[in-house]
């Protein structure tokens, strides 16, 4: 198989479209009258439009001007092929050799177009159409894309909507239909004196591309949705990695307070500060929906549920609170805490908090309920993770604990780190654990294992706190107050990559698809990485103030939108969040 493009045409030859024979009509061909008008059925109750698929190719060779074609045997030419088929495959492979080099130019072009069709056998044409797109369902979406740019004919049969259909790699239909983002905030744009966008476009290139959006649906779509909804994750994917950033907007609010915490679910932003509150903005609206009074002390962690229906909220008041996301009513106050509720997690409606009072409690977040109290730790719990039935926790201790979140019973507790425990990652399927120390190491468990043998790699080269991980796979990677961005095999226990390139202690850290991963920092800028050639791609967002007090405090993304909040320990640098805008139309 190759693109037609590649055939090297000069005068007389032929493309290999032109070189087809005309297949004969049999019985599993049959043409019906009542069809409409260019189109045809091949018997097997299916039909094809034609402007979906090509006819079968027609075989233009021309041999008129060959002896052959004479219904006379030419004696001299038969005892010629006679002498041939009595030499041996040698003799014959050296006869043609001479027999080329004695010929024309004219005689070599006839015969070059007489012997490629065997060799250019447009095969997807010869076979039914059913079996053609047996034949692409095998295949994936670089592989499809690939596929349509041999002919038209092979173009249309890829775009045929059961073979995108039957694609394994769907990563691309999970997208939200693209956004709008044009109201309210993003009417503007985040690139103000003291913030830095490299790459931001202009505003009247915002303005053509603003228009450009309007038109959401081509061609394309209406041939192939899923084919259109992958081209639409290629480009998101290169707006990522290296198109000009085609929209921005800056969201105001805690006034000179810190933004503590930050998640988004689809549309909705959440964000919780020391100032006692927290809001809930609508990303492609660009403005504050709701704000969260309640709490008399700072917000220190909050969760969105998985449906989006409710938002929760823990507070140096020792109070967690739940609210409902639609109207930011306060629909329960869960009370038992005795200090800061400072981490949380959530799986469905069951609820998990972790507190400096060395405890954990499960509630039901619907009815408000305390369901049980974790005990065991000997210090403040700083981290928890939860899947619906494990909890994992990690603590000041210097412990890693595993419960069952519904018995109450401590399942074992992992003993190894020689310092305070700040961050954890669980991955449920393979009860794999990493976590993080102001130890600086990492180390990784699984307590699948017998008790005891649990450690399964121990990740030492940071020099300071842990801040951030996230694992994928044997890949983990991990940010750092040292400033650095370092790439792991889990079970090789290696680093792979070493990230440099902050100024000081890097914040937050995301990973996006194709290893691609964001980090902010306390030096005031949000940089873009691939980790698998392990090199810095563009900073995304960089403070004048950076260095001097300015923070990037958090970061959160969706597929198609990161959002940093931005303020600073000495009031230099205003508190807000910057939304940055990754999105595409379809094709």
């Amino acid at each position: 198989m190759w693109p037609r493009n590649d055939v090297q045409m000069d005068e007389g030859s032929m493309t290999p479209e032109d070189q087809e024979p005309e297949p004969a009509i049999d019985q599993d061909m049959e043409f019906d009258v009542n069809l409409e008008e260019n189109s045809y059925s091949n018997g097997s109750g299916s039909s094809y439009n034609a402007d979906k698929l090509s006819s079968p190719l027609q075989h233009k060779l021309d041999l008129s001007a060959s002896p052959t074609q004479n219904n006379e045997a030419n004696p001299r030419v038969e005892h010629l092929v006679a002498l041939f088929k009595d030499l041996t495959v040698a003799e014959q492979m050296e006869a043609f050799a001479r027999l080329v080099q004695e010929s024309n130019m004219s005689n070599i072009r006839q015969m070059r177009a007489i012997i490629e069709p065997h060799f250019q056998k447009d095969f997807l044409s010869c076979l039914p159409v059913e079996i053609g797109i047996k034949i692409l369902q095998n295949l994936n979406s670089t592989d499809l894309m690939k596929v349509a740019q041999v002919s038209k004919n092979w173009k249309m049969l890829s775009e045929v909507e059961k073979v995108w259909k039957s694609l394994e790699d769907r990563g691309f239909k999970n997208l939200l239909e693209p956004s709008d983002r044009t109201r309210g905030a993003w009417e503007a744009t985040a690139v103000i004196p003291g913030v830095n966008i490299p790459d931001h476009v202009n505003q009247c290139e915002i303005n053509i591309h603003r228009l450009v959006k309007l038109l959401k649906y081509g061609p394309i779509y209406e041939r192939s949705a899923d084919k259109s909804r992958y081209l639409r994750g290629e480009k998101i994917e290169k707006n990522w990695h290296s198109r000009p950033i085609m929209g921005s907007a800056i969201l105001r609010g805690h006034e000179e307070h810190v933004i503590t915490c930050m998640q988004i679910h689809n549309d909705l932003l959440v964000t919780g500060s020391d100032d006692n509150t927290l809001k809930v903005w609508s990303i492609d609206d660009g403005e504050v929906k709701h704000t969260l009074n309640g709490h008399s002390g700072g917000v220190w962690t909050s969760q969105i549920s998985q449906c989006g229906r409710y938002i929760v909220s823990g507070s140096t008041d020792r109070t967690v609170k739940v609210w409902r996301a639609e109207d930011g009513f306060l629909l329960h106050t869960l009370q038992g805490h005795t200090s800061t509720v400072r981490c949380m997690a959530m799986a469905n409606t069951t609820l998990v908090t972790g507190s400096r009072d060395c405890t954990l409690r499960v509630w039901d977040i619907e009815t408000g309920l305390h369901v049980r109290t974790l005990q065991g730790h000997q210090a403040a719990v700083r981290c928890v993770q939860f899947d619906g039935n494990i909890v994992v926790s990690g603590g000041y201790d210097f412990t890693v604990k595993i419960w069952d979140a519904f018995s109450g019973k401590c399942l074992r507790t992992l003993i190894g780190h020689s310092n305070r425990v700040y961050s954890l990652l669980y991955e449920s399927e393979r009860s794999i654990v990493c976590s993080g120390s102001l130890d600086t190491s990492i180390r990784v468990w699984d307590f699948s294992r017998p008790e005891g043998q649990e450690l399964i790699a121990f990740l030492s080269g940071h020099t300071s706190l842990t801040s951030g991980m996230q694992l994928r796979g044997n890949i983990l990677v991990s940010c750092n107050a040292d400033s650095h961005v370092r790439v792991w095999d889990i079970y090789e226990g290696t680093c792979i990559h070493i990230l440099s390139g902050h100024r000081s202690a890097i914040t937050s850290l995301q990973w996006f698809g194709r290893g691609l991963v964001a980090t902010s920092s306390d030096d005031g800028s949000v940089k873009l990485w691939d980790i698998e050639r392990g090199v810095l791609i563009r900073d995304l967002v960089s403070l004048n103030s950076g260095g001097n007090g300015g923070c990037i405090w958090r970061l959160c993304s969706t597929q198609t939108m990161l959002a940093c909040a931005i303020g600073s320990r000495n009031n230099t640098e205003e508190t807000k969040v910057i939304l940055l805008d990754f999105d595409a139309n379809h094709p």
